[in-house]
Order: structure tokens, then C-alpha cells, then sequence
């Protein structure tokens, strides 16, 4: 048991999905399997694409289609619980806007003996968008009293969307510094590496919303099975921030937003 499960969304983005999947093929070395999850296909390109990676690629590709949006965190959830993962030492739950700068990325990755109590690692994520490192994401719990205050924010699309502004400026000026490994609360949501033992613990569990706050209910999760969440700084690769969920209307985004910090609140405070 010394291989990964990587699990991925297609959405409507066959360019961004095959540019990644034939990154991970190129230094896998046979130590990735591929999981792709079909939440959106309008353009009926998905299985052009999947034929193609077939036939030109050697890395194993599984395709799942629940014929809807399941969401993002939900995708690894439902697997978990329709197929037996036991030969996998790590399940990744992963954005397709995502560069390796390190082709050995997975090799350290396989190769470190982690504690028995760390259910999640995070990696070295760094932003193209602001320049700077988006990791350790959250290192101690988030406040109810900032979960609902952000909620309130959330009420109002207009507000909202200059809050996010003010705060990618921010992130810009501040360029925040890349950390030493340490632990941490939550890892961030592009990229989250799970322990088989942390996946056994919470098979069966159901997020309740479609998106957004999904390295909240980590965070919670591992809390609640008495894990942690390790950030390990030799993990690096670059998030591109394409945002395919940028697809989605800003108001209806705004309102998935604030419907799932509802729910973090209601189901873990």
C-alpha cells in the first residue's frame, strides 16, 4: 500500500483537466491512480477526453458520473463509500489548477513515515494570483463569532464582493511568507492529502452543502476523530486560480458561500 488515489472534478474544463492529468503522468512513476468525478459536462467533451488519455497515457483513469453536481468534497465522499480505497496510503482531493514545481513531489510524499495521528496533510500551496503562500491556511479554529460575522457578509453580494476584494489586495501587499511544517487547524481547500486510517474513520459521512468551507469540515472532522492536520513546507506546487467555480453567477456563488458556513456552524459549533 505505497500508491495515491487523486481525486478530481471535471466541470465543464477538458483543457485544464487533461493539462493536469498529463502533468501528474509525467513524474508518477505507476504511484497515482486517477479519480474523475463528472459534475459538469454540457459541452459533451468528457469522453473525448477520457478516451484520449487512454489510449496515449499509461495512468490509471476511473471515471464517476452520479448524473449530477455532487460538489467537490461530496465527489471524494461518495467514492469512499461505493469502492474499497484500502490499497491506497493517501486519497488527494484536488483542484485541476495546479502546477508541480517538483516532480518529486509524490516521492516525498510516499516516502515519509507521518505520525499515526495526522489524518491530513497540507502541502506548500503558493498563489499565482496574489504571489504569495496560501499555506498554513488556518492554523488554529475559526471563531464562531468570525464564522458569523463572515455569514452576515455573505448576506449581501455587493458587500461580499468588495470584501474579497479588499481581501486578494491584501494577500497582494502582504505576500505572506513561506512557513516552516507545522500543525495546523485545516489544510487549504485546493489541495488536501488524506490518511487511509483518517478516510476509515469518516466513510459514510455526507457533507451537507455542494461547495465552499470543505477545509472547515476537515478541520472539524479530524477534531471530532481526534487527528490532526500536518502542513509539511517540502510539499510545494503552485495554485494556478483558474476558478472553474468562477463560472458560476457572483450572487449564486455568494449564496452557496454563506449556506455553507451556515451549515459548518449548525453541525460542529
Amino acid at each position: 500500500m505505497n500508491k495515491c488515489l487523486n481525486i478530481i472534478v471535471y466541470y465543464d474544463n477538458d483543457e485544464e483537466v487533461k493539462k493536469y492529468i498529463y502533468q501528474v503522468a509525467s513524474f508518477a512513476m505507476g504511484k497515482v491512480d486517477i479519480a474523475l468525478v463528472i459534475n459538469k459536462d454540457e459541452k459533451k467533451l468528457a469522453s473525448k477526453l477520457i478516451a484520449e488519455i487512454k489510449e496515449k497515457l499509461s495512468i490509471s483513469v476511473n471515471v464517476y458520473n452520479y448524473g449530477e453536481n455532487v460538489g467537490y468534497l461530496n465527489a471524494m465522499l461518495k467514492i469512499v463509500a461505493s469502492r474499497d480505497v484500502d490499497e491506497y496510503s493517501y486519497l488527494i482531493l484536488s483542484n485541476t489548477d495546479i502546477i508541480y514545481n517538483d516532480n518529486k513531489f509524490f516521492e516525498i510524499l510516499l516516502h515519509e513515515e507521518y505520525e499515526s495521528k495526522i489524518g491530513c496533510i497540507a502541502p506548500n500551496v503558493f498563489s499565482a494570483k496574489t504571489n504569495s503562500y496560501s499555506n498554513p491556511h488556518y492554523k488554529e479554529r475559526i471563531s464562531c463569532k468570525k464564522i458569523k460575522r463572515n455569514i452576515k457578509i455573505f448576506t449581501y453580494p455587493r458587500l461580499a464582493k468588495v470584501y474579497l476584494e479588499l481581501a486578494n489586495l491584501k494577500a497582494k501587499k502582504i505576500r505572506k511568507k513561506e512557513e516552516e511544517s507545522c500543525y495546523v487547524y485545516s489544510p487549504h481547500g485546493c489541495y488536501m492529502i488524506f490518511t487511509n486510517s483518517f478516510i476509515s474513520k469518516i466513510s459514510g459521512y455526507i457533507y451537507g452543502v455542494k461547495l465552499y468551507s470543505e477545509e472547515s469540515c476537515i478541520g472539524e472532522l479530524l477534531r471530532k476523530s481526534n487527528m490532526k492536520c500536518f502542513y509539511d513546507s517540502r510539499l510545494k506546487l503552485v495554485h494556478d486560480e483558474s476558478a472553474v467555480t468562477g463560472k458560476i453567477n457572483y450572487k449564486k456563488r455568494f449564496m452557496l458561500w454563506k449556506e455553507s458556513l451556515e451549515y459548518i456552524l449548525d453541525e460542529f459549533y
